[in-house]
């Protein structure tokens, strides 16, 4: 299934990116479904995969999603006051995201030190 996501998100990406293909409003909309569904579904899985977890493991894992979404949450807010008052240049979404997952999987690994 990730894999999946991975090729459709890539593909969509190279086409309209690298082929310079501009689709009409409804096209993109239309794109965009299938990731937006992907995401949905990925929530759900990872709702279930935390609840499934008992005890410690079940603990790492949820304090290590809210220091990520702290991380990252007060490093866009920090980058985003940069571009408004020092004129800096933009970021991609994909550094933002960049920056969770890199987050998530720290706190992972300290958290997982600390308590195992």
């Amino acid at each position: 299934m990730m894999l999946g996501y991975v090729v459709y998100v890539l593909a969509a990406s190279l086409l309209v990116g690298v082929a310079g293909y501009r689709p009409s409003t409804l096209v993109s909309f239309l794109m965009a479904l299938p990731a937006a569904g992907a995401v949905g579904y990925a929530v759900l899985w990872k709702f279930r995969s935390v609840n499934s977890r008992e005890g410690l493991e079940r603990h790492v894992q949820l304090e290590a999603m809210a220091a990520a979404f702290l991380i990252t949450m007060l490093s866009s807010l920090t980058y985003a006051l940069l571009e408004v008052f020092a004129s800096v240049a933009p970021i991609s979404m994909w550094f933002v995201w960049t920056v969770g997952m890199l987050a998530w999987c720290a706190a992972s690994v300290v958290l997982n030190r600390k308590y195992g």
